[in-house]
C-alpha cells in the first residue's frame, strides 16, 4: 500500500482512480478524464439522479405524533424532468472540456502552467477549452437541489497513484460547490475556497494561504489560482450569485473579471447559478456573457400545468400518511398549482401542510379547499407575489427582481394589453372606434411627462386621418361583402354565387359543364 497521504473527510465521495475508455478520441491519454464515471445515458442519468424515500403504507395507522414526522418524508424526494437531464448533459460536457488543456502527465503542463500564473495569461498552446455556463431561474425551483444531486454523480475527489507503467501520485479535486458572500465580496469568496478546500482534503490552506483571512485579496486570489492548478479542480459552482448586486459596481466587475481569468488562464469552468435578480449583473460583462454561453444559456422558469407538473403531482402525492388516503383529482392538482403557481418549494410545502392540518384537525383528507386554507395562512408573506403570477400583474412583478421572468420585454411585445390596462374610447352609435382609440394603452408613469413621448403623440394624431365611406362601383368585388354579410354567406360561398370562382374539377373532367 502507498505511503501517499489521501485525504479521509470529504463532502462528496473519495474514490481511487479507476481509468476507462472515454470512447471519444480527444478525451483518451488524459488521467484527468479517463478517471472520471462513463458519461451516462439520459435513462441513466435518470436511474441515479431518481430519490424516492421509503413509504410503506402501514404508517398510516401510527399515532398523529408520529405521522406529523413522516410528513417530511416527501422534502427528500427527487423526480428528475427532461430539464435535469439537460443540466445533466451540460455538466458532463463541460467538465470533460474544462480537463482537456489540462493534462497533468505531459511533459510541459507544470512548466506552463507556472508561467501563466505568473503572466496572468494563456499560452497560444494551452488555449483554454472550458465552457462554463450561468443558471438562472425563478427563486424556489430547486436550482441548488439539482445541482447539488448532478455534482453527487462524480466523486469529489479522485485519488491518483499510478497511470500506465509510470508513478502518478496526485489528488483531484472534480468539483466544489461554494455560496457567494452575502456581501458579494472577492475577498470572502477566497477565504470560503481555502476553507471549503481544507474540510474536503484535510489541509491547512487556510491559515497558510490566507493568514487566518488578514492576506490581501490580490495575493489570495493568486493562491487560489495555483491551487486550483495543483488539484486540477474540474469545475467551480457559484451559487447564489445575486448576492453580488450588494456590492459596489467596482467590486462586481472586478469578481466577474476574476471568474473570466479562472476560465481563460487555469481552464477551469465556472458555472455562476442565482435568481433573476443576477441577470443584469451577468450580462453587464460581455466576457462573462460570452463565456457563460459556451454550454448555452440556461433559464429555468415555473412549471405549468402541463405533463411535467402532473408527473411531479402525482410521485409527490404518493407520501401520504393520512388514515383515509385521499386520490389525487384534476381539483386537488388545480388547487396545489393555484397556490403555488408552479414553483416547487411552495407546492410541496402546501402539500405538507395540508396533511398537517388534516390530521391535527381529525379529518384525516385533503380537499382543494384546505390546501387554499393553509396556503393563505402559512404563504402571508409571499402571498402578493403569488397573487401577481396568478393574475399575470407584469407591473407588480417587475418590482421583485427575484421573480421576474427574462420573457417579460418579449410578453410585453407580444401582447402589449395585458401589461397595461387598455382605455377604449366609448363608441357612437352608427359609427365604429378607430383603430387608435381601440388599441390605445394607458402610458406607464415613467413616460406620462416625457417630452420625446409627447412630441411622438402629437405627431400621430397630426398622420391620422378620417376615414370618408367611398361608393363602390357596381359589379366591384368589394361589394360581395356586404351581401355576404346580409345572407350569412361564407366569403367563398359569395364568390361562388356570383360566378366569380370554379370549380376546379372542370379542368382534369371535360364531362363537367362550366
Amino acid at each position: 500500500m502507498s505511503d501517499f497521504y489521501a485525504p479521509r473527510v470529504v463532502r462528496g465521495q473519495l474514490e481511487q482512480a479507476n481509468y476507462q475508455d472515454p470512447f471519444v478520441p480527444i478525451y483518451r491519454g488524459n488521467p484527468l478524464i479517463e478517471a472520471l464515471p462513463k458519461i451516462f445515458s439520459p435513462e441513466e442519468a435518470y436511474q441515479r439522479l431518481a430519490h424516492y424515500p421509503e413509504y410503506n403504507e402501514y404508517e398510516r395507522e401510527l399515532p398523529p405524533e408520529i405521522r406529523m414526522h413522516l410528513i417530511y418524508n416527501a422534502n427528500q424526494f427527487f423526480k428528475p424532468n427532461w430539464i435535469h437531464l439537460d443540466l445533466e448533459q451540460r455538466f458532463s460536457r463541460m467538465l470533460r472540456a474544462g480537463y482537456l488543456a489540462r493534462n497533468p502527465i505531459t511533459r510541459s503542463y507544470w512548466r506552463e502552467t507556472d508561467q501563466r500564473l505568473q503572466t496572468g495569461s494563456t499560452l497560444p498552446r494551452l488555449q483554454s477549452t472550458a465552457t462554463g455556463f450561468n443558471l438562472v431561474g425563478i427563486s424556489g425551483i430547486g436550482k441548488s437541489t439539482a445541482v447539488e444531486a448532478i455534482l453527487r454523480l462524480y466523486p469529489q475527489v479522485i485519488v491518483h497513484h499510478c497511470y500506465g507503467e509510470s508513478n502518478f501520485n496526485f489528488v483531484q479535486v472534480v468539483w466544489m460547490k461554494l455560496d457567494c458572500p452575502f456581501d458579494g465580496s472577492i475577498k470572502g469568496l477566497c477565504i470560503n475556497f481555502f476553507q471549503e478546500l481544507d474540510e474536503i482534503l484535510e489541509t491547512h490552506y487556510y491559515p497558510n494561504y490566507s493568514r487566518n483571512g488578514q492576506a490581501s485579496t490580490d495575493e489570495m486570489l493568486g493562491h487560489m489560482k495555483r491551487l486550483t492548478a495543483l488539484h486540477g479542480i474540474g469545475c467551480l459552482v457559484i451559487d447564489e450569485i445575486q448576492h453580488l448586486s450588494v456590492a459596489k459596481s467596482a467590486g462586481i466587475s472586478r469578481m466577474l473579471n476574476f471568474f473570466v481569468q479562472l476560465v481563460n488562464t487555469m481552464g477551469m469552468p465556472v458555472v455562476l447559478v442565482g435568481t433573476y435578480k443576477a441577470l443584469p449583473l451577468l450580462t453587464s460583462e460581455f466576457r462573462q456573457a460570452r463565456r457563460a454561453s459556451g454550454q448555452g444559456d440556461f433559464t429555468w422558469d415555473r412549471m405549468h400545468p402541463d405533463e411535467v407538473w402532473q408527473m411531479f403531482v402525482e410521485m409527490l402525492w404518493r407520501y401520504q400518511y393520512l388514515r383515509q388516503p385521499t386520490s389525487l383529482t384534476p381539483q386537488l392538482s388545480n388547487a396545489l398549482y393555484e397556490v403555488s403557481q408552479g414553483i416547487t418549494d411552495f407546492a410541496v410545502k402546501a402539500y405538507l401542510l395540508a396533511q398537517m392540518r388534516a390530521i391535527a384537525t381529525g379529518i384525516e383528507a385533503i380537499t382543494p379547499e384546505m390546501i387554499r386554507s393553509v396556503a393563505l395562512d402559512s404563504f402571508c408573506f409571499a402571498q402578493d407575489v403569488l397573487d401577481a403570477l396568478r393574475t399575470h400583474d407584469w407591473q407588480k412583478l417587475k418590482m421583485v427582481p427575484d421573480i421576474q421572468m427574462v420573457n417579460l420585454d418579449t410578453q410585453y411585445q407580444q401582447n402589449p394589453r395585458a401589461m397595461h390596462k387598455t382605455k377604449r374610447q366609448p363608441e357612437q352609435p352608427g359609427k365604429s372606434a378607430s383603430i387608435l382609440e381601440s388599441s390605445q394603452i394607458a402610458p406607464v408613469e415613467s413616460e406620462i411627462n416625457s417630452p420625446d413621448q409627447s412630441k411622438a403623440t402629437n405627431l400621430a394624431k397630426k398622420k391620422v386621418k378620417t376615414r370618408t365611406e367611398v361608393a363602390l362601383p357596381e359589379g366591384d368585388l368589394r361589394r360581395l361583402g356586404d351581401q355576404r354579410d346580409s345572407q350569412n354567406l361564407t366569403r367563398y360561398q359569395a364568390f361562388q354565387k356570383a360566378g366569380c370562382v370554379k370549380s376546379a374539377l372542370q379542368f382534369f373532367n371535360p364531362e363537367v359543364s362550366s
